[in-house]
């Protein structure tokens, strides 16, 4: 029996080495296949929480920091570090030598300017600093100290939006001076500076008590001065006193509690946001606003001068200009002067050392070709203005000229353009044809019909035209009869466009036939052949729209324009009445939106402003919704102003 059980154990033993054996090569499998797939252990989630900052030294709001640089700050963090777009770091007020540097969990920066006596000095470094791994920002953080005995505790917040379609403008700079800027363009260095965020809000924080003038730029170099030429600015007519301001109490990390970093950042992310909803919501019953716009400047008005073709000049301004105060003046390049004054030259001297010449062999007067400087005394050119009015072309007829001088006088202000063509030889005569369109297919019944040249018109015989009345009755059957030409007006609007105006008949198709000879172009060409259908939608193919405006200044004029749904064609444009009332009676079916503009100068469009003058672009307020217009419907909403 002992044996037998001897026996027994031994063969118990083998069973167990034998099931050891196939769980470890089981073990030995599945740790293969893990790291076939790599399955290993990830450690956890993805870290998204930014840097907590540690400790700063010298202290955040430290007081009577030394004057004489260098001065060095050592921010310490709880994780490696990364510095990123260091030029949006804005220090205030402004530093020239100011140096940045990220090194494992430290950032150091060093400032070698000589500090002003008792100033508070800020460091927003908005979205620089970041985590090294996944790069998440610390957003927002700000460092501050002061060489004085106290910290400045003034803050200016505000928000900035664009004077035409009211949308926020992010990344403008915003300069705050104690005393007024004189002279235009401003060259003076702001006392603080900020930055809008992406709501177009900003904050100047640490600020001495007082008062500030505030000008805006949506410059992109942050040298912090106005080019009007070149930036949108926005000001404030006054100053606008400083703000008690009290930072926030930010939580900070407990050494050896996990995950403590990123429930202070949430912590602290819910108080940053908290501050900055109720500033904005105080912003709101403050109207702490300012509106960006385009300024101008009369002593530049050019903007860009270029031969896009041969005969053709194609002009850009930096803001519409009245036309009646600009004159042209044509003159030979430089270099077609400085030629021929050298070939003057030439030919003195030649006759003054013919003896010594003697022998010699000298250019012929036949090998130089000089350019004509009489041709502007006979050149013709039109100057036609762009649907844009910040455009316009110049056409010429001219074309053995390879450069020229383009004078342009506006009011007591001049600019000069030096053109030359781009392949540096004469031009050649252009060889596009003289043509007409007459693009819309539907018109208004009280519309204008537009004719449209590709070329200044000169000749006109409108009398050699035919148009076709062509009435269709309700079975189908169309019935035709000629207009009277005698009955339409012919307006010259642009030296290449006309306006057609004639008493068109509501649900009447119109057929237009216009002959070569009718018109002829700057050129002495005639224009090709043209042939056009123009129908006329019948009333009932309209909508009406009717608004009730309440809450409106009576001291100032309002216009309403309806717009397209992005606002960027104005439809129609009407002055509110004394009661309020505006009517659309004629809408074509789709989506509308409306605008309101206060025109102050009551000259029936939306301007901008002029900071010279102390002239605010005047205010405009969206429809807070869009309008469905349905044929033969008729749509009565009430707009309510705060």
């Amino acid at each position: 029996m002992i044996r037998m059980g001897t026996m027994q154990k031994k063969r118990n033993t083998a069973g167990m080495l034998a099931l050891g054996g196939l769980g470890i090569v089981f073990c030995l499998c599945l740790l293969g296949a893990c790291a076939r797939y790599g399955s290993a252990p990830t450690g956890g989630p993805v870290d998204l929480a930014p840097p907590v900052l540690l400790s700063a030294l010298p202290p955040e709001g430290d007081t009577g920091v030394a004057l004489n640089g260098p001065t060095e700050i050592l921010l310490n963090f709880d994780e490696y570090v990364v510095l990123n777009a260091t030029d949006k770091i804005v220090v205030s007020p402004l530093l020239s030598k100011v140096s940045y540097m990220g090194h494992l969990k430290q950032v150091r920066v060093t400032i070698e300017d000589t500090l002003l006596p008792g100033k508070t000095y800020s460091i927003n470094f908005n979205d620089a600093i970041g985590d090294l791994h996944e790069s998440t920002p610390l957003s927002g953080y700000t460092y501050f100290f002061s060489t004085g005995s106290k910290v400045d505790s003034g803050r200016i917040d505000g928000i900035v939006r664009d004077a035409f379609d009211l949308k926020p403008v992010p990344s403008a700079s915003v300069m705050f001076y104690s005393q007024k800027p004189e002279g235009y363009p401003v060259t003076a260095l702001p006392d603080y500076v900020a930055v809008t965020d992406t709501g177009g809000y900003f904050q100047c924080r640490y600020m001495a008590k007082g008062c500030y003038y505030i000008l805006v730029s949506n410059e992109e170099s942050r040298d912090y001065l106005v080019d009007p030429t070149q930036e949108k600015l926005a000001y404030s007519s006054d100053c606008w006193p400083t703000q008690a301001y009290r930072p926030p109490v930010l939580f900070r990390k407990r050494a050896g509690v996990k995950e403590s970093d990123s429930l202070v950042r949430r912590a602290n992310d819910s108080l940053i946001a908290l501050e900055r909803n109720l500033n904005v919501g105080d912003i709101g019953h403050g109207d702490r606003y300012l509106y960006l716009y385009q300024d101008r400047v009369d002593s530049v008005f050019l903007k860009e001068a270029k031969w896009e073709k041969n005969g053709e000049i194609s002009l850009a301004w930096y803001y519409a200009l009245d036309l009646d105060s600009l004159r042209l003046e044509f003159l030979p390049s430089y270099s077609d002067i400085e030629m021929v004054k050298q070939w003057e030259s030439f030919q003195a001297d030649t006759a003054q050392q013919e003896d010594r010449r003697r022998g010699r062999r000298e250019r012929q007067e036949e090998d130089m070709v000089l350019p004509d400087l009489t041709w502007p005394s006979y050149l013709r050119y039109a100057y036609v203005p762009q649907s844009d009015p910040l455009t316009a072309k110049i056409y010429h007829d001219n074309y053995a000229i390879s450069g020229l001088r383009l004078v342009l006088h506006y009011r007591s202000f001049s600019d000069t353009a030096d053109l030359m063509t781009s392949s540096g030889a004469a031009a050649k005569p252009d060889t596009a044809a003289f043509r007409l369109s007459m693009n819309p297919v539907s018109l208004f019944f009280k519309d204008s019909l537009l004719l449209d040249f590709n070329f200044p018109v000169v000749g006109v015989d409108w009398e050699k035209a035919s148009i076709l009345e062509i009435h269709t009755d309700e079975e189908g059957f169309k019935d035709t009869v000629a207009v009277d030409m005698a009955a339409t007006c012919l307006e010259k609007v642009l030296p290449n466009r006309y306006c057609l105006k004639y008493g068109w008949k509501p649900g009447c198709e119109y057929s237009f036939f216009v002959p070569s000879a009718c018109f002829s172009d700057f050129f002495g060409r005639l224009m090709d052949t043209a042939k056009a259908l123009v129908k006329i939608p019948a009333l009932e193919t309209y909508g009406q729209v009717a608004l009730q405006l309440t809450g409106l200044d009576s001291g100032f004029q309002y216009l309403v324009q309806m717009t397209s749904v992005d606002g960027k064609q104005v439809i129609s444009s009407r002055t509110v009445l004394g009661n309020g009332w505006v009517e659309y009676p004629y809408v074509i079916p789709g989506q509308v939106g409306f605008v309101l503009i206060r025109d102050d100068n009551r000259n029936g469009v939306w301007d901008g402003g002029y900071y010279p003058a102390g002239i605010q672009p005047e205010k405009r307020w969206f429809f807070p919704k869009t309008l469905q217009v349905e044929a033969d419907w008729r749509i009565e909403e009430t707009w309510r102003l705060p």
